[in-house]
């Protein structure tokens, strides 16, 4: 029953471990992998015009918050100028920039970040469904040509969806007679409002959007229109020119038809081109700025939002588990005695800021002298605390004569001997001291160097960089450590090292 409750307890705490990892993978975008780069890219928008020496006023639309990006950050240049950040009368980002008197070329700029999310082809929806538009009064010979095209489709469609491309696809059919006379009836800027019209005369409403497509570096570029038919559900976008559905890769929509892209009060010669780079990034910087936009629950077990001096406390402390993981495999599995049981994690720290070959040496030369002057004080017959005491003041001073000793031959690791727990040392001595006398010098140095594998393999995993970014960015994985800790909480075999023990058993 107890073994049983165990690994229930075990499962449960694995479980949640894993899913809140899983969460902030799948939800928030955080990477396994500390090095993995996102894709962000920098859109610039550049408003030109010439200034009459008028009081001046241009009013430029804005993105807001663009279905499937996210927005992580946004600047205004504009020198000389007032800025106001607000929404217009539809209630949709604008900066206005002012000035009491503009003359000969300007130019203001505005520049964002954004980030594709994972989730970019979810359907849109926009609010509620829009409501069906009257079918509007077409002039000859140009509703009699709407007329056939829209029979045609009705007559050959099953859906909204195929309704729709294959009225695109005949309206942009050079050799029908019909779409030629709907053509002309249009100029190239006109052709996107007159699709809209045109899928009015059949109930469908439908809608244009501007937008820039992602899908490369360019300079100078204008917005790309782009028509959006709803469906009973969702809206769906087409290529007003081939009628193919979808949309292009990574378009960010800017403003919809009904909304001017700039607005001027003041100046002539009003221009607004775009251009576009890609930026370099981590994922998990781009994660945690998402993070914030998103204003998610998960968050809480974020420890990004601590001061950073915390932070580096915890990128230490976080490992100790994994350190302490690393002694029970040693210990219960493979069976290597060491002296006490947390004793080679705490040196294993020390070895984090010392690195591991100077910490070795340094630990080898202060238990080595240490053990030397301990035996000489066992002749004293002293108390046990003061014995405890006299060997502190012992290796604090030993300490003290590696670091000026160090100094004095300017090997700058000598002076790192501070770092070493000096009480896990006393301890140590003390405890290797007993051995010797009690068990043989044999037994004393086994479990010395017991101890000092183990905190060999300690410092190897709780330096591992991997794992050191795992512990930091998921802190749920403790879960993950205590179930494992519980699992061998319960193991009751036989240790890798009583192989070699009962081998003559093994042979009879």
């Amino acid at each position: 029953m107890r073994v049983s409750a165990v690994f229930v307890w075990a499962f449960i705490f694995a479980a949640l471990g894993l899913g809140l990892a899983g969460l902030k993978v799948s939800r928030l975008g955080i990477p396994l992998d500390p090095s993995a780069e996102a894709t962000v890219w920098d859109v610039e928008a550049r408003v030109t015009f010439q200034g009459r020496g008028l009081p001046a006023k241009v009013a430029l639309a804005l993105p807001g918050a663009p279905r499937g990006f996210a927005v992580l950050d946004e600047d205004f240049v504009s020198r000389g100028y007032g800025l106001t950040v607000g929404k217009d009368e539809k209630a949709t980002p604008e900066a206005v920039w002012t000035v009491r008197r503009a003359g000969g070329s300007q130019a203001l700029y505005y520049h964002t970040k954004v980030y594709p999310k994972r989730d970019q082809s979810r359907a849109i929806t926009d609010g509620p469904p829009p409501t069906f538009p009257e079918v509007p009064e077409y002039e000859e010979p140009l509703a009699s040509a709407v007329s056939a095209l829209l029979a045609r489709a009705r007559a050959e469609s099953a859906d909204v969806v195929t309704f729709t491309s294959l009225l695109l696809a005949a309206l942009n059919n050079s050799d029908d007679e019909n779409a030629k006379v709907i053509l002309k009836s249009a100029t190239a800027e006109q052709w996107p409002l007159l699709l809209t019209e045109i899928l009015a005369g059949a109930r469908i409403p439908s809608r244009i959007v501007h937008g820039l497509a992602l899908d490369g570096e360019f300079t100078g570029r204008e917005l790309m229109p782009w028509l959006e038919v709803h469906n009973g559900d969702v809206w769906q976008g087409f290529n007003p020119r081939t009628g193919q559905p979808g949309y292009p890769t990574n378009f960010l929509v800017w403003k919809f038809a009904d909304r001017e892209l700039v607005s001027t009060k003041g100046v002539s010669n009003v221009s607004v081109t775009f251009s576009a780079a890609q930026t370099p990034m981590t994922q998990l910087d781009v994660a945690q700025r998402v993070d914030s936009k998103l204003n998610t629950g998960l968050l809480t077990l974020s420890l990004s939002e601590l001061p950073v001096a915390t932070q580096n406390v915890y990128r230490v402390l976080l490992m100790v588990p994994l350190g302490a993981f690393v002694i029970v495999i040693m210990r219960m599995v493979v069976g290597i005695p060491t002296f006490g049981t947390f004793m080679p994690i705490l040196v294993a720290l020390a070895f984090r800021e010392t690195r591991l070959a100077a910490g070795v040496a340094l630990f080898l030369i202060v238990v080595s002298a240490g053990l030397f002057i301990r035996s000489a004080v066992t002749h004293l017959r002293l108390l046990l605390v003061p014995r405890l005491t006299s060997v502190l003041v012992i290796v604090i001073g030993l300490m003290l004569a590696v670091s000026l000793i160090s100094n004095e031959l300017h090997i700058e690791q000598g002076l790192s001997i501070a770092l070493f727990p000096m009480v896990i040392l006393t301890m140590t001595i003390e405890r290797m001291s007993i051995v010797w006398e009690e068990r043989g010098p044999a037994n004393a140095i086994k479990e010395f160097l017991g101890s000092l594998t183990v905190a060999i393999f300690g410092y190897f995993a709780m330096t591992e960089e991997h794992l050191v970014y795992l512990m930091f960015v998921f802190p749920e994985l403790l879960l993950v450590v205590l179930s494992l800790c519980l699992v061998f909480g319960a193991y009751t075999g036989y240790r890798l090292s009583e192989i070699v023990r009962f081998k003559d058993l093994a042979k009879d």
